[in-house]
């Protein structure tokens, strides 16, 4: 299990209110791969690195830009795609969604119900109760959108910080969106401006998806770690 050490955590003030995160220590995750038989499999298998470890910047553009609509997500079944520390997943709940907080890695899921409990956001760890709630609460699940272990056109909304870094998973990203979103659902996914999100963005245009920017700001310097990013916000909806 791994240990949360208090100096790599951040404070800072976001979207009306103070927050505790907890970071995990990403130069000793990368340094430990070399002697770790199964986190080698998984890169060599898919590419698999330890993002998930930080506090990114794009974070806090999507957080501002669902802060701003919180009177539409308050009380939907939304999911944060790849949530990592579950910082944005947490500011859902703080606008009143109900918010799967999903991701491939098991550290990453474990990391986000942690912020959560230091963070005093509801948490509930029985999905099944989860979607029964009518209250605005968090639970976590580890997905793999290439095999959706989800039900068919769940959710309204779903988000992302910064997921798309290989052009081979954008396809794998945009079926999974088509099969979870409902009819009228929205994906809003935040970026720093990489050049790959032009190849996403044109990608979800040839599926199918309209794609709109909706949102754009400066992400604050929160630590020495942690410095400011410009950070667009996407919005994707059928066509």
């Amino acid at each position: 299990m791994m240990c949360y050490k208090e100096e790599d955590s951040v404070h800072f003030s976001h979207i009306g209110r103070q927050w505790h995160i907890y970071r995990a220590d990403m130069e000793t995750l990368w340094e430990n791969m070399d002697n770790d038989r199964e986190a080698l499999q998984a890169f060599y298998d898919d590419e698999r690195l330890p993002y998930w470890a930080e506090l990114w910047g794009s974070s806090f553009g999507l957080a501002s830009w669902l802060w701003r609509n919180r009177d539409i997500l308050k009380g939907l079944s939304c999911m944060d795609l790849g949530c990592g520390l579950g910082f944005t997943a947490l500011c859902g709940v703080h606008c009143g969604a109900k918010v799967l907080a999903c991701d491939y890695e098991e550290n990453a899921l474990n990391l986000a119900r942690f912020n959560a409990l230091k963070n005093t956001v509801p948490f509930c760890d029985d999905i099944r109760k989860f979607e029964e709630a009518n209250s605005a609460s968090l639970c976590t699940l580890k997905l793999d959108w290439r095999n959706p272990c989800v039900e068919q056109k769940a959710f309204s909304f779903i988000w992302a910080a910064d997921i798309a870094y290989e052009k081979k998973s954008m396809p794998e990203i945009l079926t999974f969106l088509d099969y979870a979103l409902t009819d009228e659902g929205l994906f809003w996914i935040a970026e720093p401006g990489r050049s790959i999100y032009q190849h996403f963005l044109t990608e979800a245009n040839n599926f199918s998806f309209s794609v709109e920017k909706v949102y754009a700001e400066i992400s604050p310097k929160i630590s020495e770690h942690i410095l400011p990013a410009g950070v667009n916000v996407w919005e994707l909806r059928r066509k």
